[in-house]
């Protein structure tokens, strides 16, 4: 999928479910559509999975992670939930600002970016990132914006600045 159609994609998908505030209610959403999730003690560098079997789908989150982490994970496996429908099982690894999965098939890379793309317009929608940014004020330093958005958003500030050079702010100064 293209990024313009995963940003339709979960921006519909919010507005569907009349989520389309911040901060997004990413359990919400899971639950609105038939998943559950269930906090688990997992290794370190697990940070979630997301299992299909019998008609039953689990998120599975690393209940010792950082709260922002944690919401990350959830929306990221949404995404894979909503994306890649073919595949019973996502098992996603966290090693410092990457996530990534274990194994090393050839569209690997291709569908982590997407459940990345999904979780990040999911959690940071273009449309309410832009009415928080009319809301700050112009002499506000960058640090400062993307300290105030990610808090405002229940974001890490990194989420937040890979997000705003996602969408164009950062190089027009906001």
């Amino acid at each position: 999928m293209t990024t313009r159609e995963i940003e339709k994609c979960s921006s519909q998908l919010l507005i569907g479910n009349n989520l389309m505030e911040r901060p997004v209610d990413s359990e919400k959403l899971a639950n609105m559509l038939g998943i559950s999730i269930e906090y688990q003690d997992l290794d370190d560098e697990v940070s979630g999975f997301l299992v299909r079997k019998d008609n039953k789908n689990i998120i599975g989150v690393n209940e010792n992670h950082h709260k922002v982490r944690r919401r990350f994970t959830i929306s990221h496996e949404i995404g894979h939930y909503i994306l890649h429908v073919d595949e019973p099982l996502f098992v996603d690894y966290y090693k410092g600002s990457k996530l990534f999965r274990s194994n090393n098939r050839p569209n690997n890379y291709r569908v982590e970016k997407e459940a990345n793309q999904f979780a990040a317009s999911l959690l940071m929608p273009k449309s309410l990132i832009q009415l928080e940014l009319d809301k700050l004020s112009d002499n506000m330093e960058y640090d400062d914006k993307i300290y105030e958005l990610s808090r405002l958003f229940q974001v890490s500030q990194q989420a937040m600045d890979y997000r705003l050079k996602s969408l164009g702010y950062y190089d027009y100064g906001f």
